[in-house]
């Protein structure tokens, strides 16, 4: 009997160590058609030329918008697509559901291909698989691109009652400068 317990307890162990090896993060491959192109991942890094890698934490909600760059044209803005990690699901409604939305199920894909010409990112989970093209949504450009040009002009993402609201500094207006009195050299040396 202590020996089936002895077993048990070991088989117990051991799914929790591979559920856990499973991890939050994952590596992503990033690559572009343009050289010189740069890439920003919001939540995850600032502005880096691409090739690169990125260790990208798991999402149970949210996404990772982003903005990728060549040296001419316009930049080109979305959300990277994420594969759902059927192993994560089974583990935690084994073990733990609430780990479902605490550690994420779904990941990042291994590589992702960024052409900004063509406005697409082609992205697979390994090098022999096929290549899968996403072209961004006009919602999911523009969410994306509202985020990347509010902080361009300083504003800060804040949460308001479970959802994102982006808080801007004023912004100076044309009337408002002409209004105010220009000081004289005179008197801004006494």
């Amino acid at each position: 009997m202590n020996r089936t317990i002895s077993h048990a307890t070991r088989l117990v162990a051991l799914l929790t160590c591979v559920a856990m090896l499973q991890g939050c993060i994952s590596t992503a491959q990033f690559k572009t058609t343009v050289p010189g192109s740069t890439l920003t991942i919001r939540g995850a890094s600032d502005k880096k030329e691409l090739p690169r890698a990125e260790d990208l934490g798991s999402k149970a909600t949210g996404q990772y918008e982003f903005m990728a760059a060549a040296p001419q044209g316009e930049p080109l803005y979305g959300i990277l697509p994420l594969k759902v990690n059927g192993g994560k699901i089974v583990a935690s409604i084994m073990f733990f559901a609430p780990a479902l939305f605490i550690g994420g199920f779904r990941d990042p894909y291994g590589l992702y291909e960024f052409d900004p010409a063509a406005k697409a990112l082609r992205y697979k989970f390994a090098d022999n698989d096929d290549w899968h093209t996403y072209i961004p949504t006009t919602s999911e450009r523009d969410r994306a691109k509202n985020y990347f040009e509010g902080l361009a002009r300083g504003c800060k993402v804040t949460n308001v009652n479970g959802r994102e609201v982006m808080d801007c500094p004023p912004v100076a207006t044309p009337a408002a400068t002409a209004a105010a009195p220009a000081a004289t050299p005179a008197a801004a040396t006494k």
